[in-house]
């Protein structure tokens, strides 16, 4: 329930305080004395656009704030979801200043506009003229529909499952395609798999070949210097070994009589072992390499092959090649257990299909019990409404099982004509913009004891209809008013004598500015009002007395 919309600088408003109460709240007022300006400043807190222009001329900042008493569930989840103080008064707050920068507040924390959109969407409800074009929109036809027939814990439930449906359909779609694309690859990915298994990479075979290459382009230059040197050093005659053994058996006398002599010799004998080994290894060497252009071109061979495969899958070695070949592998393997996730996928979704399609024939069951009632229903309530020849009929229609949405297995469709003898038709083919006001309050009126409504605001919906109509309109607005918060904005005396509480809004000159204001009224100024309606301006004796009356009835 909206308990207090505050209002600074906004358009012609310079300050003012509108203090709601329960039942029905009137407001009304001269025409152009203001009373869209507060519909423009309830949209600013319920999260609509607004720019700079509606600013108060000559102000920095307007400010408009709404305080809710809150007892509905579903909003107090939305609020602590988004981490929002839940508390039994919510306060919404938008502010925008001279530059245009808005900022917008629900309890003194800063949000944005989406979420100030959702929360006022579960505080206040307008209906105006031109948003009973929502009428003709299934998903409201639908929900109304749902809420008299006190379905819309199936429609939950089934939602939730559908919603399940879809992404496992997703995901088997997902796996099909991967499929798909797996096996168009196969015939490539079978192809890099048998080049490179049969050319038979090993890691740091390029080092080795490298190697082996440089050792056999140079193997005569090697066998050469080999079996030259072992020969200096002790294949030859006075080799350089034997000119050293020579060294050691002179000196070896002298030894005797020379202490350093010895130290001497024992080197010489270490130098002697270190040569005859070094030659003999040499001689190795030498024995053991070959020139063998076979084989080094076998080699050269080899590596040019890897080099190239290499290069055709843009790789750096072997070590990634055979990467490449370890992944080939798996995505072959994956082919298979691809078939074998998507048998469990299908499985899966064929499940969710049939338990979603389950709930939706349950709901098209509940929907199609409602029908007639609610026909019934609203045929009465349009009477109610000085509309008493009209018809109404509700087209439920099944589609086939492969149809399922989110509404389930159902198009629905508000059939209407307001005079005897006319065709039934959609409401946007033969309704006058009267005729869907009226409409759009039986239906309110028809669900507002079934569902959790906010407070509802009629914005001047009363327009094109008098007399009698205006006077069945005001009941059954005051009689919805009872169990529900309700804000009138109207130009009937009819709807106006009805109000619990009754505001007017006036223009007010001040100095060089003209400013709109607002005001409760009195049981006194209210009879004068209803008589200003009725007659006009000064109004006699006699309409000040049919006013009177009007309010009593």
């Amino acid at each position: 329930m909206l308990q207090l919309l505050k209002i600074q600088n906004y358009a012609i408003i310079k300050q003012t305080e509108i203090r709601f109460e329960k039942g029905l709240n009137i407001i009304t007022g001269e025409t152009g004395a203001g009373k869209s300006i507060l519909m423009g400043a309830l949209g600013l807190i319920l999260g609509e656009r607004a720019d700079t222009k509606v600013l108060l001329p000559g102000s920095e900042k307007l400010v408009v704030e709404g305080v809710f008493e809150v007892n509905n569930a579903e909003l107090q989840y939305l609020l602590e979801e988004n981490e929002l103080d839940s508390e039994k008064q919510t306060i919404l707050r938008r502010e925008i200043n001279s530059v245009g920068k808005s900022r917008a507040f629900i309890n003194d924390t800063p949000i944005n506009l989406p979420l100030l959109r959702s929360v006022g969407l579960l505080l206040i409800d307008i209906v105006s003229q031109h948003q009973t074009l929502e009428l003709n929109e299934a998903d409201f036809q639908m929900n109304v529909l749902d809420a008299f027939a006190e379905s819309s814990k199936i429609l939950d439930d089934y939602r939730i499952v559908f919603k399940q449906y879809k992404k496992s359909e997703q995901v088997y779609n997902d796996l099909l395609e991967r499929e798909a694309k797996a096996r168009s690859d196969e015939d490539y990915l079978r192809f890099v798999i048998h080049e490179i298994s049969e050319l038979n990479p090993k890691i740091g075979e390029e080092t080795d070949l490298e190697a082996e290459i440089k050792l056999l382009s140079h193997a005569e230059q090697i066998q050469t210097s080999c079996f030259q040197s072992s020969q200096v050093l002790e294949g030859n005659e006075n080799s350089l070994l034997d000119q050293l053994r020579e060294i050691t058996g002179l000196l070896a006398q002298s030894s005797k009589h020379q202490t350093a002599l010895p130290l001497i010799l024992d080197r010489l004998q270490s130098n002697i072992v270190d040569l005859s080994d070094i030659a003999e290894e040499l001689s190795s060497i030498a024995d053991k390499t070959l020139s063998d252009p076979e084989l080094l071109a076998k080699q050269e061979l080899r590596l040019q092959e890897l080099m190239n495969m290499q290069k055709k899958h843009r790789v750096s070695g072997n070590e990634e090649l055979l990467d490449l070949l370890a992944k080939f592998q798996a995505r072959i393997t994956e082919i298979g257990s691809l078939e074998e996730e998507i048998i469990v996928a299908e499985k899966h979704k064929s499940e969710l299909f049939a338990k979603s399609l389950n709930l939706a024939n349950e709901l098209h069951s509940k929907r199609e019990e409602a029908l007639n009632p609610m026909k019934l229903k609203v045929l009465e309530l349009l009477n109610d409404v000085a509309i008493p020849q009209a018809q109404f009929e509700v087209k439920l229609e099944k589609t086939n099982d492969e149809n399922l949405h989110s509404n389930g297995l159902n198009q629905l469709n508000f059939l209407f004509s307001a005079n005897k003898g006319f065709p039934i038709k959609p409401l946007n083919e033969v309704a006058s913009g009267g005729e869907l006001s009226r409409l759009m309050l039986c239906l309110k009126s028809l669900i507002s004891d079934k569902v959790e409504l906010p407070s509802i605001v009629f914005d001047e919906i009363d327009t094109g209809i008098s007399g009698e109509a205006a006077l069945r309109v005001a009941q059954v607005m005051k009689a919805h008013s009872a169990k529900h918060q309700v804000i009138a904005i109207t130009h009937l005396p009819q709807i106006a004598s009805k109000a619990d509480n009754h505001f007017y809004v006036y223009k007010n000159h001040e100095e060089d500015q003209t400013l709109t204001q607002i005001r409760t009224l009195n049981e006194e100024e209210r009879i004068h009002e209803i008589a200003r309606m009725l007659s006009g301006e000064n109004p006699g004796q006699a309409v000040l007395t049919a006013a009177k009356e009007m309010m009593s009835l």
